[in-house]
Parts: structure tokens; C-alpha cells; sequence
């Protein structure tokens, strides 16, 4: 199944990371380098296998590693709602 974007937030490219924000939630998430990519990367639906293959091409990690960190960021960005899809 496929990972995209949901929800009204906005991101700003501060750096390599992004500060992301959601009005209608009143939250914001800061993200790192990774996390910047990984969401730059679900501006068009993509699945784990695809964003872990992305991934592997632009970092320096293993590949069971990267799968696990991605599953996990998803699941984070799934609980603030800016995700929807299933990892």
C-alpha cells in the first residue's frame, strides 16, 4: 500500500530539514535531513519498499535498518495525522 501526504500541513525547507505545521491541528514537527527527504519523497504516493530503495541510494545504512526507521517515522507521521496509507 502506498504512503502520501494528508491533511493541511505546510512545510518550509529550513537547511536540510523542514519544519512542518498542521493549523487546523495546532501542531508543528521539526525533521531532520531524513525525515525532510522522506517527506519531500511522499509528495507523490510511495510505498515503503520504494521510499527504503530512495533511501539506501542517498545514505549511508543498512537496508534492515532503514526499513525499520522508515516504518517507525510513518507510524509517527501517521499518529499526527500527516500521513495516510499503511506501511
Amino acid at each position: 500500500m502506498s504512503i502520501s501526504r494528508h491533511g493541511d500541513w505546510i512545510s518550509a525547507k529550513v537547511g536540510d530539514e523542514i519544519v512542518m505545521m498542521s493549523a487546523e491541528q495546532g501542531k508543528y514537527i521539526g525533521l531532520n535531513d531524513v525525515g525532510a527527504r522522506v517527506w519531500e519523497l511522499i509528495e507523490t504516493p510511495q510505498t515503503i519498499d520504494a521510499l527504503v530503495a530512495a533511501l539506501l541510494e542517498e545514505f549511508d545504512v543498512t537496508p534492515e535498518v532503514c526499513h525499520d526507521e522508515v516504518t517507525a517515522f510513518i507510524e509517527k507521521l501517521r499518529e499526527n495525522n500527516a500521513v495516510e496509507g499503511s506501511a
